[in-house]
């Protein structure tokens, strides 16, 4: 027959099963979210980073203790992903603008300039719009319509010229985009 403390000894060594089970999921889940961060370009890899994982681990003697590190350790990772992700997404974004900035005179596409900035179009699409709170070809149309109204109001270059020089091939197009986007003619524009 089992004795009282024979049968706390069955539980303590159970527990203790338990516990070292749990503590090696949770290095290993960390593990895995950290190779994740660490190739999503999310994280930098350091050689010595995670040598005292084991360690600490080991000395955790309740599941308390063990939820604590391994949310800590999880939230780094989610965070440093989501941050570096933002970072890039700025980056593409800024790249966009550069390119549109310097080539708005010519006629440029959505595609070209995704490419310019390294992402696929609808990626592209889709960040942009939700940095700029404007769609590709609004922006675009709104720099164009910035310029030409300086050029309307700052050179003598006729409406062909200043037409060339903002990006489009048909003074009657320009003529129609510019009072629709500025509520006046380029040339009601130009005298006021």
């Amino acid at each position: 027959m089992a004795t009282a403390e024979t049968y706390f000894d069955l539980i303590a060594q159970t527990h203790g099963e338990y516990l070292m089970n749990m503590r090696l999921k949770v290095l290993e889940f960390v593990l895995y979210a950290e190779h994740l961060a660490y190739t999503s370009g999310g994280m930098t890899y350091e050689f010595r980073a995670r040598a005292d994982y084991l360690p600490a681990i080991m000395e955790m003697n309740d599941l308390g203790s063990l939820r604590n590190w391994f949310i800590e350790k999880i939230a780094t990772a989610s965070h440093n992903v989501s941050t570096k992700a933002n970072e890039k997404s700025m980056s593409v974004i800024e790249t966009a603008k550069e390119y549109i900035q310097n080539n708005y005179s010519k006629d440029i596409s959505l595609d070209e300039v995704s490419q310019a900035a390294n992402i696929s179009p609808y990626y592209f699409s889709k960040i942009f719009k939700e940095d700029t709170g404007e769609g590709f070809v609004e922006y675009l149309t709104r720099i164009r319509m910035d310029k030409a109204k300086e050029l309307l109001t700052t050179t003598e270059c006729s409406m062909k010229e200043i037409c060339a020089m903002v990006g489009y091939a048909d003074p009657n197009y320009f003529s129609r985009s510019f009072k629709k986007n500025v509520g006046v003619t380029p040339t009601e524009y130009k005298q006021l």
